[in-house]
Order: C-alpha cells, then structure tokens, then sequence
C-alpha cells in the first residue's frame, strides 16, 4: 500500500507535467497567431506556481522517504532546475512586449523545464 505523500507526490509530478505540456503546446500555437492574451499569461502563471507546489512536494517527499542516497539528490536537484527554467522563462516573458518574443521565451524554457520534470 502506498503511502499518501507518494500518491500526492506522483499526482502533482503527472498534473504538473500534463499541464506544463498544455503551456507548451499554446504557447507554440500562439507562436503562429501572434497574439497574447491575459488568459495565456493567467496559464504562466498557473504553471510557475503548480511547478513550485511540485518542487515542495517532491522536497518533502524524497526527505521523509527512509531511501536517502543518489536518488534523493537527483531528484531535488531536477525539480529544482526545472523550477528554475519555468522562472526564467516567466521573468523573462514579463519584459518583452512583442507577442512572438512572449510565446519563443515560454516555449523554451517551460520546455525545458517539462523536459527536466520528465528525465526526473
């Protein structure tokens, strides 16, 4: 029987995932329309605060688990630089004011961010 922190853990690991490749996929379709709106930034958002939940979770979670080694470090180490690129790529979005600039710096980096959730 799992525990509940590994079931809360796996949830947010796989919510946080699909939703980041949601982010990712709009913000590669805004590429083509050239047009930001309020709802795509409220989405950024949304996902830079659920990939911190995440990296909380995840923290607390390889902590409490009684297999402390490598696998701990790693762990942490990706989430938190998967947190770290969603951040960038939040702050910097933030301060451009083309659209297509907006979309080009979310998709890379919340894809980068995605892609080093999912190598975790």
């Amino acid at each position: 029987m799992h525990s509940i922190m590994e079931q809360i853990f796996y949830f947010f690991k796989v919510f946080v995932q699909v939703f980041l490749g949601m982010i990712l996929i709009s913000s590669l379709i805004g590429f083509q329309k050239k047009k930001f709106s309020v709802s795509h930034f409220r989405y950024n958002t949304f996902g830079l605060v659920i990939s911190f939940f995440q990296f909380v979770i995840s923290t607390i979670y390889f902590i409490t688990n009684n297999s402390l080694g490598q696998s701990l470090f790693k762990n942490i180490f990706f989430s938190f630089l998967s947190l770290l690129f969603i951040f960038l790529g939040w702050t910097i979005h933030n301060n451009q004011y083309d659209d297509r600039k907006k979309f080009m710096s979310i998709s890379i980096f919340y894809g980068i961010g995605l892609l080093l959730l999912i190598t975790s």
